[in-house]
């Protein structure tokens, strides 16, 4: 195993186990100190950068730098090569410090409702490997966990990919986390996960540091890390798949709430006394607006016979098996108004939701993503419209709303990042980890 690997790993541990320090006799205190962490994520974040430019950023002297560089190129955490053009006036040309993003590998994982997605990631955050397979977040948790072990296993014999590379793991689960506690605020689907440490089970099962938040806060986090969050200080994203979440950015920080239950947009109620939700709750945003919400309504045909359109005609998905949100796409593609009212219903819906979150938040800029969002222009137009007309009109001109360009793997990267995060973040810092722009994509 690389030294530096697996010394990183034991720093990340013991923060995770509350200790201010190492094992007596550990060597790799001087990451921790504050100037070797500043010169550390000048490289990592503004690199290829020459030590000059270091010092001329951290406000360090030129010895100071020189000195923490060298320890940092013993470590393998930086490499130099390259050179910056001499000054007019000529003399020797600058060395560039580059941060050495290939020493290890992150593992990101996202428990979804229906997919687990799990990515491999370099220490920059560029994507490497990605793994996806049929998942049931509602079996009960000890089965889950052991489904998402074995999935690791496979993942990493499949890429040929050694344990003695992976620094960490990020996991992102459909439900509010208490980052505190490492628990859950809420169980999804019918069992309970009450009391049940996810980053501890996993990391007692591999060896390494867990980091574990909610599905909407890591995608929250990478848009703002490599998409189209990274212009903005303050965002929401919101997703809308199977149940509906988002994530809020203030000031680049990932904002939780007490809990860790900030952002639960679909629980907000929109239709009083609407259909159950399994929150307990009647009417909640996801009960009338999420993919299943979206399917049942066009197999059905309700809000197309609720608004008195075409009312004679059978819904086209009616007589149809195991319809997702895919069939809904394409019927309403092809003309059948059911499915198209299904998706402007829903949008409508979500619509009015957005518009509560941007009265309430003012943010710069609101990241929608879903399949439907980004495929079904009659969603997103009727999503546009009801929030613009729910807003008001200054604030609404202010506000971008935009759609998120990392896709499925967004929350996957999202917990990757948070990884990254932890391996170069003071422990005093760790209670809200910055969403940091970096310079590459993955």
């Amino acid at each position: 195993m690389s030294t530096t690997v697996q010394r990183l790993r034991a720093e990340m541990l013991a923060r995770d186990e509350g200790k201010d320090t190492l094992s007596p006799g550990a060597d790799y205190r001087t990451l921790r100190e504050y100037n070797h962490l500043l010169v550390l994520n000048c490289v990592r974040l503004q690199g290829p950068i020459a030590r000059v430019a270091i010092a001329q950023q951290t406000g360090l002297s030129k010895t100071t730098v020189s000195n923490i560089i060298d320890q940092l190129l013993q470590d393998d955490l930086v490499i130099e090569g390259d050179f910056v053009d001499a000054a007019p006036t000529g003399g020797r040309r600058p060395i560039l410090v580059h941060f050495n993003a290939e020493i290890g590998l992150i593992l990101g994982v996202e428990v979804g409702y229906t997919v687990l997605t799990l990515i491999t990631t370099s220490l920059s955050g560029e994507v490497k490997s990605v793994y996806t397979e049929p998942f049931d977040i509602t079996i009960p948790p000890v089965n889950c966990l052991t489904r998402v072990a074995t999935a690791i296993r496979i993942f990493m014999a499949r890429y040929a990919l050694p344990w003695d590379l992976i620094i960490g793991i990020g996991l992102g689960i459909a439900a509010p986390v208490n980052v505190q506690s490492r628990t859950l605020v809420y169980p999804p689907g019918e069992h309970s996960w009450q009391g049940i440490d996810i980053a501890a089970n996993l990391s007692q099962e591999f060896g390494v540091p867990v980091y574990v938040d909610n599905n909407a806060n890591l995608a929250a986090l990478s848009e703002g890390h490599y998409g189209v969050g990274m212009p903005y200080n303050d965002y929401v994203y919101v997703v809308i798949g199977q149940g509906i979440g988002s994530g809020l950015v203030r000031n680049r920080q990932v904002y939780r709430g007490a809990l860790g239950a900030a952002g639960e947009i679909g629980h907000l109620a929109i239709v009083p006394d609407g259909p159950a939700c399994m929150c307990g709750k009647h009417g909640c945003l996801e009960t009338v607006a999420d993919n299943d919400a979206i399917i049942d309504d066009a197999i059905q045909g309700r809000t197309l016979f609720q608004r008195g359109k075409h009312g004679s005609i059978t819904p086209r998905l009616a007589n149809q098996e195991e319809v997702d949100i895919n069939d809904v796409l394409h019927a309403a593609s092809q003309g059948d108004p059911a499915s198209q009212q299904a998706l402007a219903q829903a949008g409508r819906y979500v619509g009015t939701a957005v518009a509560t979150m941007i009265s309430l938040l003012n943010p710069q800029a609101i990241i929608l993503d879903g399949v439907a969002v980004r495929n079904s222009p009659i969603f997103y137009e009727a999503l546009r419209t009801a929030a613009e007309q729910l807003t008001i009109p200054t604030i609404w001109a202010q506000t971008v709303l935009t759609i998120g360009q990392l896709g499925d793997l967004a929350v996957a990267l999202g917990a990757a990042s948070m990884v990254i995060a932890a391996a170069f973040t003071p422990m005093s810092s760790m209670s809200e980890i910055p969403v940091s722009s970096g310079s590459m994509s993955p």
